[in-house]
């Protein structure tokens, strides 16, 4: 039996750009980011402070919320370098749709973020355990991630398609990266102490929400806050691919630096 396009894209996108070194720097490093920090951050930092949860209870969720960016980051990468090489062009002249070729693209970022997210999951049980996740809990988890992995696919697909240099993409990348990570509630919370302005910007992140609500969904504690950032997710991630869907269409194909 035939594979559908979209699907056969797929297989295409893991086994000709993910070679096995990036897909383990990738899913490494978070787990590393677990192992050390949790280890030693949670002999300093007060459980007053993380909500009454070990500094790696807290972690943990905020590295699951983590992989939507990963995702999204790998989707975004695939694309630029179909384009550098002239692969977009090459998949176009066979039989796939540019709406196929999106749809791969998004779909890749969603499979690889909810891989990232087992991952995480195993990585964390020795620190944490098992969590108590009821069906609603888990299904935020698993909607949060998809949700955000299609905004960052999504904002990173538009944005290669209109530039055409790999210095400015991929210095742009990096930077939006960090930032986003940075200042969001993936390391650390927005307590009382924080200065305004940074909390403003912390409220500003869509990763700030991800991780709010899958911390919530983590502790059992799933409120009307975090039904509304799933609201604001599922708003941004549809703007964010409804211009990737513009982008496509309003492309310019040929050779880039």
């Amino acid at each position: 039996m035939r594979l559908p396009p979209i699907l056969r894209l797929v297989v295409r996108n893991f086994a000709s750009n993910l070679d096995p070194l990036t897909v383990t720097i990738r899913f490494g490093q978070p787990a590393v980011t677990i192992i050390v920090l949790g280890t030693m951050f949670s002999t300093i930092v007060s459980t007053d402070v993380t909500g009454g949860t070990s500094y790696t209870a807290f972690l943990v969720p905020g590295m699951v919320a983590f992989q939507m960016i990963t995702g999204g980051v790998v989707s975004g990468n695939l694309f630029w370098l179909d384009r550098r090489w002239s692969m977009v062009e090459q998949v176009f002249s066979g039989p796939f749709l540019r709406a196929e070729y999106l749809g791969g693209l998004v779909l890749t970022s969603l499979l690889f973020s909810l891989v990232g997210v087992g991952i995480m999951m195993l990585v964390g049980l020795p620190f944490i355990g098992i969590p108590s996740l009821s069906p609603a809990g888990a299904g935020a988890v698993l909607l949060t991630v998809a949700l955000g992995s299609v905004f960052f696919a999504g904002f990173l697909i538009a944005l290669g398609s209109r530039l055409r240099s790999a210095n400015a993409y991929f210095s742009i990348q990096s930077f939006l990266q960090l930032f986003v990570i940075f200042l969001s509630t993936v390391y650390y919370p927005v307590t009382s102490k924080t200065p305004r302005a940074l909390a403003v910007i912390f409220y500003a992140n869509p990763l700030t929400y991800a991780a709010n609500t899958i911390r919530a969904a983590f502790g059992g504690t799933l409120g009307s806050a975090d039904l509304l950032g799933l609201g604001i997710l599922a708003v941004l991630a549809t703007v964010t691919f409804s211009l990737a869907v513009w982008a496509f269409h309003t492309m310019n194909l040929g050779p880039i630096q």
